[in-house]
Formats: structure tokens, sequence, C-alpha cells
């Protein structure tokens, strides 16, 4: 899979931009603020249908402009695929073969892309929320399903939430918003397991050859009540804890209990990676993650897809940037944001590589 022309209009500081991509590495080299990062970021949003740094699509949008909207010509094992996104004050709409669709899970994962970037770091000590997002936005370009029925739980958590908030309850009703979220979270709580569970021997060869000695690297599943591969099990488990707190819901107006409080621990020989790791063990498990999204995604659509690298390489160590450029198949596109034009030279020792500037907005072939 790779990206062979994208279009971008009025999105952040790109007033119009149209540009013709090969296959292999694409270096965007250029001064900070002038938009590199920005170019990653509606190539990520192309992939997810979001930022990695704003939840607010208007922040995206170019100052005194009404919408933006980015287009891209994508390249399949065996077809050519147009996509369109088109944001404006009103909401977001989206196109596939200039067809509107109206399921964002049927638009998310026509164009998968993995991006490294250095807020990653902050996966280890931020809140759950970031590791449940993480999670969600991982899982979302490989499974469809998960996407659709993450947005089912989110509809009936907020409704429940919403109701929890009335003068007066009605338990039957109540009930019924309960047990149908129930349905989706067990659906939820299943791929997050196996996801992870997949993901772990996906990356695990890579950290090791990363790492290169004795360390062990494991992510434990902190999930609202105990995991189990039966369906009907989990599904007793869930109401027996919303029925325990269910009283103490009703008190604070909310919902204590779900898969929107869960979390997920990174452990590195048994101790947290937060606490135990040094910043560079931490950034080999972050890389680990991303090689094995890329061969998980592999496994799943036999496509690999694209790698975002957002000003990382400046942080890596030669042994590290090498291990990642020769361990990926030539196969996968590559563009790696950087201020420093020496960097595309260390890399052309590994693979083959095209060069471009950006300065205010506007990209140009080196």
């Amino acid at each position: 899979m790779r990206i062979s022309k994208i279009k971008l209009h009025n999105f952040r500081n790109y007033k119009n931009l149209c540009v013709e991509f090969s296959d292999g590495i694409h270096v965007i080299a250029g001064k900070n603020a002038q938009g590199k990062t920005n170019l990653l970021e509606a190539l990520l949003y192309l992939s997810t249908t979001r930022s990695h740094r704003t939840n607010i699509d208007k922040d995206l949008i170019q100052e005194n402009k009404d919408a933006f909207f980015l287009e891209a010509t994508l390249h399949k094992v065996n077809k050519k695929e147009d996509l369109k996104i088109t944001v404006n004050q009103k909401g977001k709409n989206l196109f596939i073969y200039q067809n509107p669709i109206k399921k964002v899970s049927d638009f998310i994962g026509e164009f998968n892309a993995v991006m490294f970037c250095p807020d990653d770091m902050s996966l280890f000590h931020d809140s759950p929320r970031v590791r449940r997002r993480f999670i969600d936005m991982e899982l979302s370009k490989v499974s469809k399903k998960y996407v659709g029925t993450l947005y089912k739980a989110t509809k009936l958590l907020k409704e429940r939430n919403a109701y929890l908030k009335q003068n007066s309850i009605d338990e039957t009703y109540l009930k019924i918003i309960t047990d149908s979220l129930i349905e989706e979270e067990i659906i939820i709580i299943q791929q997050r397991y196996y996801f992870l569970e997949k993901l772990l021997q996906k990356c695990t060869p890579f950290y090791n050859e990363l790492t290169a000695d004795q360390t062990s690297f494991n992510i434990v599943y902190h999930s609202c009540v105990p995991f189990s591969n039966n369906r009907e099990e989990l599904k007793k488990k869930l109401e027996e804890k919303y029925l325990k707190q269910m009283e103490r819901d009703k008190y604070l107006k909310q919902t204590t209990c779900g898969i929107h409080k869960e979390d997920f621990t990174f452990m590195m020989n048994g101790n947290d990676v937060n606490t135990y790791a040094s910043q560079g063990q931490k950034r080999s498990v972050l890389l680990a993650l991303k090689v094995g999204m890329i061969y998980m995604i592999h496994d799943i659509i036999h496509d690999y897809p694209v790698l975002l690298l957002d000003d990382v390489f400046s942080e890596l160590d030669t042994y590290r940037r090498e291990k990642l450029l020769t361990s990926l198949p030539s196969e996968v596109q590559i563009f790696i944001s950087t201020t420093d034009t020496r960097e595309a030279k260390k890399i052309k020792e590994f693979r083959k590589v095209t060069l471009w500037n950006v300065m205010n907005g506007n990209l140009q072939r080196d």
C-alpha cells in the first residue's frame, strides 16, 4: 500500500498543495513550524479520520477559512483507490471514489498508516484515557467491527450517563440501556484482549532484536471485569459488576465501571515501563509496538501500511535507526520529517530516498 498523490486545501498551513509520491522513503526536511508535521498529520487523518494532536476537527481548518479538504490516490495490491475528506463548521464528510460514505467504520481501514512521534512517549506516564485511545486507534485500523461497536458503546454510555442525571429514574428503562451497553462491551473487551495478545506476538521478535539483551516485555490488560473467552461468562460478570455499582452510579449520576475505565500497562522484566525503563528503553518499546502493528496489518489485509515517522530519528541512536530501516520490508512506504537534511544522507545507506523541502506550507522536491 502506498500513497501516490495527495491534495491539501486549507489544512493547517497548507493553502493548496498537490504532490505525487513514489515508493520508498520520503524525507520531509525543513525548519520548525513550516509544515512537516502537518503533512504527516494529514496522512494519518486520511487513515483514521482523526488527528493525533487534537480532538477538535475545526482546529485543522486554516485560519479565517470555512473548511478544508484532503484528497489522496492510494495504490493497493490489486487496485487503485481515491479517498477524500472534507471538514467544515458543520461536520465531516467522507468519500471513496467520489461516493459519500455514511459510516466512519466503512472508511477507516481503506488507507492504513502507522505513526511514530515524540508525543508517543506520553503513552507510558499519561492517564489511562491516553492508553485507551492508543489501543482504540490501532485496533480500529484492523477491525471495522470494532469501530462500529465502539461507536455504539460510546453512544449508549452517553445515554446512560444522561439518564442517571434525571431526578426520577425508571429502573426498567435503566436496565434496558445497561443491558444494551453490556452487549457492545463484551465485543470490545474480547477484541481488545485478542488484539493485545496478537500485537505482543508480532512486536516481541523485533523488540528482542532491538534490545539485544535479556529484558522481557509484556502488555497487561486491566479489564473492567476478569477476562473470559466464554461470551456468556463474560456477560454474567459484567451484569454483576453493573448491579454492584448501581447505587453508586445513581449517587454520582454517572457510569463508574465499564470499558471507559479500563487501562493497559506496558511491562519490562515484570515492572511498569513508566517507572522502570530508561528513555532509550521506552523508545525501543514504542518502536517495537509500531513495527508489530505493521506486520499485524499485513497479516490481516495482505498489504503493508504506510509508516509515518515524525521528527523521531534525531532521538534514535544509530543502532536503533539502522535496525528500524533494515528490518522493514522494502514494500513499506515511509515518510520521515526532520529539521536536519543530513539525516537523508544517513538513510540513503539503507534504502531508496526522496528528499523534500518544506517552507511556509510549500513542499518541493530537492
